[in-house]
């Protein structure tokens, strides 16, 4: 599986060993940016693997999949749109942005319900705080 960075680092490859620091909000200014000059938001979508490492090559290709069908899905409702994946650490995590994420989160959340490959994963989302700032919040599948 070809893991993207996330954010504007799309196209580079490896594979990472362990999640990174994400930033989930950023303002788009590039003109490739298919979400044009909204700002956008971050939809972490956690599955877990089967081992501690990477998974196994077909679990992998079928999360490949997987992650084409709801990036395609996202891009169809016009509610945003997939943006790479890691994988490392016994987990892949799925990134996607778009504009509204409740918007983005109703098109995804019945398509993870019902695939195997989400059993034991989370999603992660960014919320405001009480002082006006951000903090990440886990959400089940």
């Amino acid at each position: 599986m070809t893991s993207q960075g996330h954010g504007k680092a799309r196209g580079s490859t490896g594979v990472r060993a362990e999640p990174a620091a994400t930033t989930f909000w950023h303002v788009t200014d590039d003109d490739d940016d298919d979400l044009g000059e909204a700002q956008e938001q971050d939809l972490l979508v956690v599955l877990k693997l089967s081992n501690r490492q990477m998974g196994t090559h077909q679990e992998r290709l079928d999360i490949e999949r997987f992650a084409e069908e709801l990036g395609e899905a996202a891009t169809a409702a016009g509610v945003g749109e997939y943006d790479g994946d890691e994988i490392g650490g016994g987990e892949c995590t799925l990134f996607f942005a778009g504009t509204d994420i409740d918007r983005l989160l109703a098109v995804l959340r019945p398509l993870l319900k019902r695939s195997p490959l989400c059993r034991g994963g989370h999603l992660v989302r960014m919320v405001a705080t009480a002082d006006g700032g951000m903090a990440s919040q886990r959400l089940p599948i």
